[in-house]
């Protein structure tokens, strides 16, 4: 019986380490293949958003570069917000070589639920340069309130204790 000697290869076995690792993650957090590929399970591709908040309001703000205005729809119902659209290949329909294509066409879709102290019926929306930014104020009993004790023991706002 011949055997035959095979060459070590440590790069062969870093990337099946790799893959491993990623097949932990992957399972760890459920993540369906179109998910991975920053789609949703409709196909739609996930529009990322940056949400900040202050003491008046919260403010998200999404990068769609390309995107007409009139071709975003917004709309907050039972405490969640979406934002969805088209962004259409404008692009001559030929067949082309790709070397590369990462760039994302189609529909996006992207929900988030807000807290109900948002105020969505004073809601503003703004567009400019391909930035998409909506300010969601918050209703006067959510904002925080400092209260200040005066020397004669009266709280501002309050009765006397």
């Amino acid at each position: 019986m011949a055997t035959s000697l095979v060459r070590w290869d440590p790069f062969r076995d870093l990337a099946g380490f790799r893959q491993a690792m990623d097949r932990v993650f992957e399972d760890t957090f459920n993540r369906t293949p179109a998910a991975r590929n920053g789609e949703d399970e409709l196909g739609a591709w996930t529009l990322g958003i940056d949400v900040t908040e202050d003491n008046d309001e919260y403010v998200v703000t999404a990068a769609v570069p390309g995107v007409a205005p009139e071709d975003i729809d917004i709309s907050i119902e039972d405490d969640v917000l979406t934002i969805s659209g088209d962004f259409e290949d404008k692009r001559k329909k030929e067949e082309k070589n790709y070397v590369r294509q990462e760039l994302r066409y189609g529909s996006f879709r992207r929900s988030l639920r807000l807290p109900p102290t948002v105020d969505a019926d004073k809601a503003h929306a703004s567009f400019e340069q391909g930035m998409l930014r909506l300010q969601l104020p918050k209703r006067p009993e959510a904002k925080a309130r400092s209260i200040k004790i005066t020397p004669q023991g009266v709280i501002e706002g309050g009765k006397k204790e």
